[in-house]
């Protein structure tokens, strides 16, 4: 598994936000990976509707008269038991970006937390009637950076802290972890931060 930054920052979200989050991004990213993994650790059980694979979903959830009748419909796709206090529902919005206007009703609702993603890619949910603000924490998520990309090839955690505290200090690095992190970053310079790049 890699380990990536958005998961604490979607820790700190459960646990002190009482909004929906909004995880956007550029595809082949590692959004939808590293939310169902949180989902996994943080959550009983968790509800994935990616709505350009389902078009059925798509089509019930857009024409849902009623914030019940939107979980009416979403329990009739979900593949285990929704589970009030303890579920997370997951929501790729890319294709159909209108559910964002049902999120204030469900955060109100307040029985599950509610995770939605989309590339969007500079589009900014055009088209949507009544964006919810107020009630979404935005997260824009990026490839893996160095840090990253480090704890990926395996760095030590102490290893990194030591460069920071070096850096913080403005005292040189010793000679062969200099040499050995810049071979690391002129590989990252040529694989670059996408997952399945970095993986591979």
């Amino acid at each position: 598994m890699l380990k990536r930054k958005i998961t604490q920052q979607l820790i700190d979200w459960k646990t002190s936000s009482e909004k929906a989050m909004l995880v956007t991004g550029a595809r082949q990213i590692g959004k939808s990976y590293a939310i169902r993994e949180f989902a996994k650790q943080e959550y009983q059980t968790y509800v994935e509707i990616n709505l350009y694979d389902n078009k059925a979903a798509t089509k019930a959830l857009l024409t849902a008269s009623s914030m019940d009748d939107f979980l009416s419909r979403l329990s009739l796709f979900a593949q285990t038991d929704m589970i009030p206090g303890n579920t997370l529902i997951f929501i790729d919005v890319q294709e159909a970006p209108d559910i964002m206007t049902m999120v204030k009703f469900l955060v109100q609702d307040g029985r599950f937390d509610y995770i939605f993603s989309g590339s969007m890619l500079g589009t900014e949910f055009k088209g949507v009637r009544s964006y919810p603000v107020g009630y979404v924490t935005k997260r824009t998520m990026r490839p893996m950076d160095f840090e990253e990309f480090c704890w990926a090839i395996g760095i030590r955690e102490a290893t990194l802290e030591t460069i920071r505290q070096c850096c913080k200090n403005k005292s040189p690095i010793d000679e062969a972890v200099h040499d050995a992190m810049m071979r690391n970053f002129r590989t990252y310079l040529v694989v670059g931060g996408m997952p399945d790049a970095v993986n591979a």
